[in-house]
């Protein structure tokens, strides 16, 4: 009796630990959408200089398809992706979800994914589909861009 308890005990522990295991290493990523195709500009709004340039380089060191960089006409706290052809924001929402970040340790997910703000901003004298303005918070998405003075 003793034994048939143990063992039924035993089994309990290592399904719930395989469990715990399945759940944290051995999911893959979910698909990155394919924000490559949509034409941006990237304008910096954290007013450090150079620093819109930089993410730009780093995004088309990504394969991202970057036309210009320029400076926001205001500071942002926050880094956004606006859209400028599409009321329904949808190329500014594949391009902030393929920029998503998620904080890892030993290979663990830990917490929510960082997603850049996404909006609005119809613009249809603009030739590009899409504006990502960097804000202060622009080392989370761009850890490498480095502004040379």
């Amino acid at each position: 009796m003793k034994v048939a308890l143990w063992l039924s005990l035993m089994l309990v522990v290592l399904v719930a630990a395989g469990s715990i295991i399945w759940r944290f290493l051995a999911r893959e990523d979910e698909p990155v959408p394919d924000a490559r195709s949509v034409r941006m500009e990237v304008f910096n709004g954290c007013g450090i200089p150079r620093v819109g340039r930089a993410v730009a380089e780093e995004l088309q060191m990504r394969g991202y398809d970057v036309y210009t960089s320029g400076n926001a006409p205001k500071h942002h706290r926050r880094t956004t992706v606006l859209d400028l052809r599409d009321p329904h924001c949808r190329n500014a929402g594949k391009v902030a979800r393929s920029l998503k970040v998620q904080h890892r340790v030993w290979g663990m997910r830990i917490g929510r994914p960082a997603v850049p703000d996404s909006g609005v901003a119809i613009d249809s004298s603009r030739f590009v589909e899409v504006r990502l303005v960097v804000g202060d918070d622009f080392r989370r998405f761009f850890p490498k861009a480095v502004p040379l003075h």
